[in-house]
C-alpha cells in the first residue's frame, strides 16, 4: 500500500496549491476551498519537499483509536470513514470561479494541499497553516527586510510554506504523519464526542455504575479520552456479562483500583475513572510472570 505513494510519478503531475477554511455545523464540517497556481521554483521545491518526505517512511500501519505511529511509519485510514472525502470533492473542479484573485482569500485558512494529478489519480499532500496564515499575527508587529545595507519596511504579505506534511490524501486512502493534526483538520473529534455522547446514553453502559456523572468530568473535552471512550464503544465488552463478571472477580489481581457494590455495578468516583478505562478496553494484561502487570497503549488480540 505505501508503493502507490512512493510511486506516484510527482515530476509528471499537474501541480496546483488548494487552500481550504473550514466551519463546523451540527457537528459536521464544511469545507471550501480555492486554488492557486505557482510559479517552476517553488513547484520544484513543492516537489523535493514531498519526494523527501515519503522516502521517510518504510511501513503503514491501520489507524485505530488508540494507535501510534514513529517516524518511520504512517498510519492509513479509508478516506470513506473520514471527511477526506470532502476535502477530495471541494477541490475536484478546478474551475476559475474557485482560483484566488484576491490576497484576503489566503489569509485565515485552516490548512493547504499541494494537489498533485496524473490522469484520473489526485494526491493531496495536506498541511495545517501556521500562523503567517493568520491576520491577527502581525498585530504589534512590523516586518522589515535588510537591503542595500539599511532597513526597511516590508508591508508585502507572506505566507509560509512546510517542509513536510500532516497527512496524504490518494484515491481511497489517507496516510497519517500527524495523527493530532489530521483529527483536529477533518474534525475527527467530533466523531468521538458524539460517540461518548451515544456510549454515555446506552442502557448496557450506563447499568454498568452506580453513577456515571465522574466519567463525564473525566473525558470532558479531552481528545486522548475522547478516543479512548470511542475504542471502548467499539470493543463493547461492558455488553458482555462473563466479561464483567470477570472483571469484578480479578479486579485485585490486575492491581485495578476499582469496587463494586453488591448489584455488582462498578462505584464511580473521581479517583478511580483511569482505572475504569483501562479495565473496559482490557488494556491491563498480566505477563507469564504473575509479578508483572502491564498497561498497553493499543492491545490487539492474538488469534
Amino acid at each position: 500500500m505505501l508503493e502507490t505513494l512512493k510511486n506516484f510519478n510527482l515530476q509528471e503531475a499537474e501541480l496546483s496549491v488548494w487552500v481550504f477554511k473550514k466551519r463546523v455545523s451540527e457537528g459536521n464540517p464544511i469545507f471550501t476551498g480555492k486554488w492557486i497556481t505557482v510559479d517552476q521554483r517553488l513547484k520544484q521545491e513543492l516537489i523535493g519537499f514531498i519526494d523527501d518526505e515519503r522516502e521517510n517512511y518504510t511501513e503503514v500501519v491501520n489507524y485505530s483509536l488508540l494507535a501510534q505511529n514513529n517516524e518511520n511509519s504512517l498510519m492509513q485510514i479509508g478516506t470513506g470513514e473520514t471527511s477526506a472525502v470532502s476535502v477530495a470533492v471541494v477541490s475536484a473542479n478546478q474551475t476559475r470561479e474557485k482560483k484566488v484573485t484576491d490576497i484576503k482569500e489566503l489569509s485565515n485558512c485552516e490548512f493547504y494541499s499541494v494537489k498533485l494529478v496524473i490522469g484520473d489519480v489526485v494526491l493531496h499532500c495536506v498541511k495545517k497553516t501556521d500562523s503567517s496564515w493568520s491576520t491577527k499575527k502581525s498585530k504589534g508587529l512590523k516586518n522589515i527586510i535588510y537591503k542595500n545595507n539599511k532597513l526597511s519596511i516590508d508591508d508585502t504579505p507572506k505566507f509560509n510554506i512546510s517542509r513536510d506534511f500532516d497527512f496524504f490524501i490518494l484515491e481511497e486512502n489517507v496516510f497519517i504523519k500527524n495523527k493530532k493534526i489530521f483529527e483536529s483538520v477533518l474534525s475527527y473529534k467530533n466523531a468521538h464526542i458524539s460517540d461518548f455522547s451515544e456510549l454515555v446514553d446506552e442502557v448496557e453502559f450506563s447499568q454498568a455504575f452506580t453513577d456515571p456523572e465522574p466519567l463525564k468530568r473525566y473525558v470532558g473535552n479531552n481528545a486522548m479520552q475522547l478516543r479512548r471512550a470511542s475504542a471502548i464503544k467499539q470493543k463493547g465488552y461492558y455488553k458482555n456479562p462473563d466479561f464483567m463478571r470477570s472483571l469484578q472477580g480479578n479486579a485485585n489481581r490486575f492491581r485495578l483500583n476499582l469496587q463494586f457494590d453488591a448489584n455488582g455495578k462498578i462505584i464511580v468516583n473521581d479517583e478511580c475513572c483511569a482505572d475504569i478505562f483501562q479495565a473496559l478496553l482490557d488494556h491491563r494484561l498480566q505477563s507469564h510472570f504473575a509479578a508483572h502487570i502491564y498497561d498497553v497503549p493499543n492491545a490487539s488480540m492474538v488469534s
